[in-house]
């Protein structure tokens, strides 16, 4: 089962995610120009010999790192030559992700390979039609058939395949990660695991009791956070638990609202008891930062995430210029959730979707493409060390001066890419560890709710999920008072009927095993 901390944690509480292609000048070449394909009779897009002009989205943390365009042009050095298609990349802040599909739509603008996950899922992607079915691309590709091989079908809508793991290391392991230079000066004694809410407290504590100015935690804006020992399946939404979940104190197999669980009300009075004593951010719910953001700041000793292959302690490091340590929460799990958080997918009006897996099996079966998407250019983002698969910094450059790496996510096969100190060889040697199927696979793993005939409904929960949650999440309100009202309006938006539509799909999933 699922023990999830959402990606929210870090990225805010934003609806949607981009999506479309077309033809248009603004956000990538019109595909009239010299460098576009042309449509096959069969729809398949099969190239008739010029190069495709490929437009990639690239989510980011609010601004463009400055050595992009040099690496664009080092990643179409490798891919013109070797299948014919120029990349574009197009980079779209976190917090533009819930307007820019429609305006690219209506905009006719080209937007090719987009990001499926993060603050939405591929299959309310698919039932808005803003993405196209790859089933018979990504199956005619053994490379990725091999990769994905056991996780695949969460990538399934309908029995068609709609996205493609961004990283098939996606087992993940609820994690603290914390400042390790702050842990050090103030001697704050850091446990090997936190197994209970008890250890949980007990560090909060003595992080308040040290002297440090810093909080001992953010909360960020509230939404689906530090679900810690929390353990569920959320049936394919990680960013709003919307449809409804499968909580491991049931029975398995009932689909339940998370918000009107005894865990959820116990969880939202643990926060507010933080709140009240002062161990997290007051205002991180209005202050306009993300937790990496107040991280970066130094405004708090540490974050709960997912970690990862993609999301590790060497990852946060970078994206926050702290030294970064982390210590696990839970175990690694492998959930569809996991599989699609950060998925690849092909918008519903690019012209030439063979070109584009093309594109996505060269990224995972070209090592030095994905390092230079993962980490730039060697030499000048960073440097390598003979025999071994670790590389660091060059001298002079570090996580904050670096010209590349601002982006959320990975690239390519990660049992082959180098990993960034202070990841060791070790954990190189033990990555196998995140993958199908020694990451504990969740029995759900490959459901997918479709969503479609529901859509109205989830539109109006996630509304209410946005007005109430925060607050609860972040300790600002009294839960005992607030619940209540939140769980009478979930409801008055439909909630029952999503749970319904959720319960009848997985029941004819489970009796089609």
């Amino acid at each position: 089962m699922k023990k999830m901390v959402s990606l929210l944690l870090t990225l805010g509480m934003t609806a949607g995610l981009l999506a479309g292609c077309g033809g248009g000048a603004d956000a990538g070449k019109d595909n009239n120009n010299a460098t576009g394909g042309t449509q096959s009779a069969d729809g398949s897009g099969a190239s008739d010999g010029e190069t495709y002009h490929m437009v990639m989205e690239l989510i980011t943390y609010g601004f463009d790192d400055p050595d992009l365009p040099m690496i664009q042009d080092a990643v179409n050095a490798i891919s013109v030559p070797a299948i014919g298609v120029e990349v574009e990349f197009m980079t779209v802040p976190i917090g533009e992700m819930a307007t820019r599909l429609g305006l690219l739509v209506s905009g006719n603008q080209q937007i090719d390979l987009v990001v499926t996950g993060l603050l939405t899922t591929p299959a309310n992607l698919a039932a808005e039609g803003l993405i196209q079915p790859i089933t018979r691309y990504v199956e005619d590709s053994g490379d990725l058939m091999k990769l994905a091989d056991g996780i695949i079908d969460a990538c399934k809508v309908n029995g068609e395949i709609y996205c493609y793991p961004g990283s098939t290391a996606c087992g993940a392991q609820v994690t603290f990660f914390y400042d390790a230079d702050l842990a050090a000066q103030y001697n704050i004694q850091m446990p090997e695991q936190l197994k209970s809410e008890a250890d949980w407290e007990a560090l909060l504590s003595q992080v308040k009791e040290s002297g440090m100015e810093q909080y001992g935690v953010s909360l960020g804006d509230g939404n689906a956070c530090e679900f810690e020992w929390m353990d569920f399946d959320a049936l394919g939404d990680t960013a709003y638990n919307s449809y409804g979940v499968i909580m491991a104190d049931g029975d398995g197999r009932t689909v339940e609202n998370i918000y009107a669980t005894e865990a959820y009300r116990a969880k939202c009075r643990m926060h507010r008891s933080w709140y009240e004593k002062g161990y997290c951010v007051p205002d991180s719910i209005s202050n306009g930062y993300t937790t990496h953001d107040t991280m970066a700041q130094g405004a708090i000793f540490g974050f709960v995430s997912n970690g990862g292959v993609g999301m590790s302690a060497a990852y946060w490091s970078k994206i926050t210029g702290k030294n970064i340590a982390g210590i696990p929460m839970e175990d690694i799990t492998t959930t569809g959730d996991n599989v699609i958080n950060f998925s690849w997918g092909v918008s519903s009006t690019c012209e030439q979707p063979q070109k584009v897996i093309d594109f996505l099996e060269l990224l995972y079966t070209n090592t030095e493409l994905a390092n230079i998407m993962n980490y730039g250019i060697e030499g000048t983002h960073y440097v390598t060390h003979e025999g071994s698969q670790i590389i660091s910094y060059p001298e002079g450059v570090d996580a904050t001066t670096c010209g590349y790496g601002n982006f959320v996510g990975t690239y390519g096969d990660s049992s082959k890419i180098y990993q960034r100190e202070p990841l060791t060889d070790e954990f190189v040697a033990n990555i196998s560890d995140y993958m199908y199927p020694n990451a504990t696979p969740a029995e759900f793993l490959g459901y997918t709710f479709d969503p479609s005939s529901v859509t109205t409904e989830i539109t109006a929960v996630t509304a209410v999920i946005g007005q109430y949650a925060p607050a609860l999440e972040c300790g600002t309100v009294d839960p005992d008072q607030m619940i209540p009202e939140f769980l009478d309006a979930l409801n008055a938006a439909g909630m029952d009927k999503i749970i319904a539509e959720n319960q009848a799909q997985l029941d004819a999933w489970l009796a089609s095993k």
